[in-house]
């Protein structure tokens, strides 16, 4: 056998490898929708007789069998998410929203470098967020909204300097924000965190976040007065700061 030969049956035996690691993947995150899965979608569709690349929910690379993205929005699914999930290491675009997924998010989602989006809105997600999200350097869109989070936000996801949008408003997070939190977020445009328990000061950096065009903090036990600096952010829309506990003159920001 020619050493070509050899080169392709070697790099064709490792993307089967590979690729099997997604398939099994799939099957453990399959494995954890346990309660419910009302229109039978996955318990039919996602079957070994297929290739996962052809399953509901499911993209791959146009490459490699490998999978980028992982849909499964508005599916009545009820169950937790599988820590294998943190072996999808091709996946950019993570959308599980509006079903009823619960438990904790695994801490392994932050050997996922290559995640762009990541959206787990209106579930019934319990626990911290992981301190891995941090590890996350892609992201660009991280939404949470409308869970049962506890804890404190890791003050990592505010180095993430490709986000457009931190969304973690309806949950149960408490603590405060580091005062320098826009130094590293010259991208983002949308930070929405009402509805939790968030206290301290209204960090004077947000208006280092100069594509800021929606902040909305409202529905939270922040004090102190509304930072003049926001007045310097030219592209914000909207702000939200009801319901707080702050003080001080009215200031003519917007």
């Amino acid at each position: 056998m020619g050493k070509q030969a050899t080169i392709f049956l070697i790099f064709f035996y490792l993307m089967e490898v590979i690729s099997s690691i997604d398939e099994h993947s799939l099957l453990a995150i399959k494995s954890h929708v346990i309660t419910s899965d009302p229109n039978n979608i996955i318990a039919t569709n996602w079957s070994q007789e297929t290739s996962f690349c052809t399953w509901i929910g499911i993209t791959c690379s146009r490459r490699r069998p490998r999978v980028t993205a992982l849909d499964l929005f508005n599916m009545g699914l009820q169950g937790t998410i599988a820590k294998e999930i943190g072996n999808l290491s091709f996946l950019k675009y993570l959308r599980i929203s509006n079903n009823s997924f619960k438990g904790v998010i695994p801490n392994e989602i932050g050997n996922v470098r290559r995640l762009r989006w990541v959206r787990m809105s209106f579930n019934q997600l319990s626990g911290e967020i992981p301190l891995s999200f941090g590890f996350l350097t892609n992201l660009e869109w991280l939404s949470i909204e409308y869970n049962h989070l506890t804890g404190t936000i890791p003050w990592s996801i505010f180095n993430i300097s490709s986000l457009h949008t931190i969304g973690f408003t309806g949950n149960q997070l408490y603590g405060t924000l580091p005062n320098d939190m826009c130094y590293h977020l010259s991208k983002l445009e949308g930070l929405y965190l009402s509805y939790n328990q968030l206290s301290g000061d209204i960090p004077t950096s947000l208006s280092a976040c100069s594509r800021l065009q929606i902040i909305s903090l409202s529905y939270n036990n922040f004090t102190g007065a509304i930072p003049m600096q926001i007045g310097n952010l030219s592209q914000l829309q909207t702000l939200y700061l009801g319901a707080n506990k702050i003080t001080g003159k009215s200031l003519d920001i917007i």
